[in-house]
């Protein structure tokens, strides 16, 4: 249980981060870079596995950890596009919604025991991701523009089921070798993104940036750690609906106590739906 705390925790702390990337005019693009570079250079300083190029390459789960690493760039770029063209709002409920996936695929792949009050528990939790980010005006957008938050559903979702498939059939104590490689790919990612943003002339290096991304990185490294090896505790129907819900009530009243944020009544109300729903499930 205590590695599911740290991971909410620390997952909370990187939402919180982002809200004074927003004060202080940090470039996420340089920060998530350097994020992946701090992240993947601590991992590999720290992992107790020799490096070496064959012994990278000869681990089974090399294939999943590269196409993880290639999700967790593409998914920070493409939450930040779709904040900015379809709003935070739907944008983060179609992020959190994706726990349908891996919540689906463990009732029915690994045979995860499925009760009344487990789907009820789910169910509710779905609806408090919605009510806690309900805001009273729409965003105005494009249509063509809700491809954005589609495509973000379904990389979070597939992302956290290769996760636990990975976890579930190829770790044998060597979680930090496989999230550290995640971590190198993401950073190849997102390196390869930011040179192609450069190409336009919008990409001005200052310090503030580096250290945004060594901070971000830091904290990165722990959810993501603590996250993998809470996630070899619970069952992917009890573990992805509690983490979710819990970071999305954290978040919502960090952002009331700490930034001022205006909660509505029905933001209030999901907030206690998500308190009820991570009840529900433990019970379950």
């Amino acid at each position: 249980m205590i590695y599911l705390i740290l991971a909410i925790l620390l997952s909370t702390a990187i939402i919180i981060t982002f809200k004074f990337f927003d004060k202080y005019q940090i470039d996420n693009f340089q920060a998530i870079v350097i994020n992946y570079l701090v992240a993947s250079f601590l991992g590999f300083a720290i992992c107790k596995e020799p490096l070496s190029f064959s012994g990278i390459i000869s681990q089974s789960w090399i294939g999943y950890a590269a196409i993880i690493g290639c999700f967790l760039a593409l998914a920070f770029y493409i939450f930040a596009l779709s904040a900015q063209k379809v709003g935070v709002a739907l944008t983060a409920v179609s992020s959190k919604m994706s726990v349908v996936i891996p919540v689906t695929f463990g009732i029915l792949i690994f045979k995860e025991n499925l009760n009344l009050v487990k789907i009820i528990g789910i169910g509710i939790a779905l609806l408090a991701f919605y009510l806690t980010f309900k805001k009273d005006a729409d965003f105005k957008f494009k249509k063509r523009f809700l491809i954005l938050p589609i495509v973000l559903f379904i990389a979070n979702g597939t992302n956290d089921t290769l996760m636990k498939f990975t976890e579930k059939n190829y770790f044998h104590n060597d979680e930090l070798f496989f999230l550290s490689f995640a971590f190198f790919v993401s950073l190849i990612v997102g390196t390869i993104l930011i040179i192609i943003k450069s190409l336009s002339g919008k990409v001005v290096l200052k310090f503030k940036h580096l250290f945004a991304g060594i901070i971000l990185g830091l904290l990165n490294f722990g959810s993501t750690y603590f996250f993998l090896i809470a996630l070899g505790k619970f069952e992917s129907s009890i573990f992805f609906p509690i983490f979710n819900v819990s970071i999305v009530s954290c978040a919502a009243l960090v952002g009331f106590f700490g930034f001022k944020e205006k909660l509505r009544p029905i933001n209030w109300i999901g907030i206690g739906m998500a308190i009820f729903a991570i009840v529900i499930i433990a019970m379950a």
